[in-house]
C-alpha cells in the first residue's frame, strides 16, 4: 500500500483491480490483502492521504513497536470504526458512530464465551440476545472482568449491525472460525481476548531478516527487515512472492518507467546496503539507473517541447510513459507533441516523474 501500486478508491479502501494485479503477479490471495489492509486502515495505521496513495498514519510507529497498551487503544478504536463503516447510518440509532461503550459490552461477551464455541450461523442472534440481558446482571457479570457498568448495545445489533460485528471481529483477527462436522464455528481468539484485557498478549513472532541478491536480478527480503526498505522493494521490483521471505525481481524496464523524483537506483542501492557485495549484473543495473529530472518548457500553441538541456531531451525520448507522445520531425533541440495526444496528460506525466515544466510564451 505505501508503495504506491496500490491506490485508495474514494471510501479508502484498496482499488480492487490493483489489489487483484498485485496478487496475481505475486501469487497471494487478494482477500486476504483486502482482510489486512481494511483493518490497517481503520486502525489508522495506513493513511488515505485523498491525493489518490497511501501515507504512514498517526498509529503507524507504534503499531509496529508492539506495545501491548498501544495495541489495545489501537485496534480497539479500529474494531469500533469496521462496526461503524460496515453496519452503516440508521436515522434511529442513538449516535452517529458505534459508541465506545461496545468495548466494554465485547469484554463481558468474550469473557462469558471464553473456551467456548458459537455456530458462526447463531452468532447474531446469541449477540443480540446477550445484550437484551438486564444491565444490573450484565453489569454483575462484567465485574469479574474489570468493567464496571456496562451498556446497552442493542441498538446497533440489528440484523446489520449483527454481520458488520462479526466482521470486524474477523478483520481484526480478535475471533476466527473453523470447520466441523460440515458447520462453521465461531471462536474468540487469543489475540481478541488480549486486547480486551482478559488475556496475556501472545509473544511476537521473531521474522526473518535475510537479506540476498542473486545475479538473475532476484532479491529474498525476510519480512522482519525494516519497514522503510520492504517499502522499497515493492515499490520498484515485481513481486513475485509474498510470504515470511519476500521474492521480488529487479526489471530494467519498470525501473525505467517508475514515476519518482527520485533515482530508483540510489534508493534501491541504499535498500541493499547490508546485503554485501552485489552480483555484477545487479551492481551495473542499479549504477546504471539515472535519475530523472530537468526543466523544460512547453508552448502550447504549437505542441512543441523544449527540454533545458541534451540529456533531458533524451531521457524523455527514450522513456516507454512519454515517447508515444511524441512525433517525429521535431525542429533540432525540440520535441513535437502528436496532434492527436493531450499536451495537458504529457505534462502531468513529466511532473510525475520529475520534469519541472514551464509554460513558453
Amino acid at each position: 500500500m505505501l508503495s504506491g501500486h496500490i491506490s485508495p478508491t474514494y471510501e479508502g479502501d484498496p482499488n480492487k483491480t490493483d489489489v487483484y494485479r498485485i496478487c496475481k503477479e505475486a501469487n497471494f490471495n487478494p482477500y486476504l490483502l483486502q482482510h489486512v489492509a481494511g483493518f490497517l486502515i481503520s486502525a489508522e495505521v495506513i493513511h488515505n492521504n485523498r491525493s489518490g496513495a497511501y501515507e504512514k498514519g498517526a498509529n503507524y510507529a507504534a503499531f509496529w513497536q508492539h506495545s501491548p497498551a498501544d495495541l489495545k487503544h489501537i485496534t480497539r478504536q479500529g474494531v469500533l470504526r469496521l462496526i461503524d463503516k460496515r453496519t452503516g447510518f440508521k436515522v434511529w440509532r442513538p449516535t452517529g458512530s458505534c459508541p465506545s461503550t461496545m468495548i466494554d459490552f465485547l469484554t463481558v461477551f468474550f469473557g462469558c464465551f471464553s473456551g467456548f464455541a458459537l455456530p458462526e450461523a447463531d452468532f447474531g442472534t446469541v449477540v443480540r440476545a446477550f445484550s437484551e440481558l438486564p444491565i444490573p446482571e450484565l453489569s454483575e457479570a462484567g465485574k469479574e472482568f474489570g468493567v464496571a457498568r456496562v451498556s446497552h448495545c442493542k441498538e446497533w445489533l440489528d440484523a446489520k449491525g449483527q454481520a458488520a460485528l462479526l466482521s470486524a471481529l474477523y478483520s481484526a483477527e480478535w475471533a476466527y472460525n473453523t470447520e466441523c462436522d460440515k458447520k462453521d464455528w465461531f471462536f474468540p481468539s487469543s489475540m481478541g481476548l488480549a486486547m480486551l484485557g482478559l488475556g496475556k498478549v501472545p509473544e511476537v513472532t521473531k521474522l526473518p531478516t535475510d537479506l540476498n541478491v542473486l545475479p538473475n536480478n532476484c532479491i529474498f527480503a525476510g519480512a522482519g527487515l525494516d519497514m522503510d526498505q520492504l517499502t522499497c522493494f515493492f515499490r520498484y521490483c515485481r513481486t513475485k512472492r509474498i510470504d515470511q521471505i519476500f521474492e521480488f525481481q529487479l526489471d530494467p524496464r519498470r525501473l525505467a518507467e517508475m514515476s519518482s523524483r527520485t533515482s530508483p537506483g540510489e534508493e534501491l542501492l541504499t535498500a541493499l546496503k547490508d546485503a554485501g557485495p552485489l552480483p555484477q549484473p545487479v551492481a551495473v543495473l542499479l549504477n546504471g539507473t539515472s535519475k530523472l529530472g530537468g526543466v523544460i518548457g512547453i508552448r502550447w500553441r504549437s505542441a512543441l517541447v523544449k527540454p533545458e538541456k541534451v540529456e533531458t531531451l533524451a531521457a524523455i525520448q527514450k522513456h516507454p510513459n512519454l515517447k508515444g507522445y511524441l512525433e517525429a520531425g521535431a525542429p533540432p533541440g525540440y520535441l513535437l507533441i502528436k496532434s492527436r495526444s493531450d499536451p495537458a496528460t504529457f505534462v502531468r506525466r513529466c511532473k510525475e516523474l520529475g520534469f519541472e515544466v514551464q509554460i513558453l510564451r
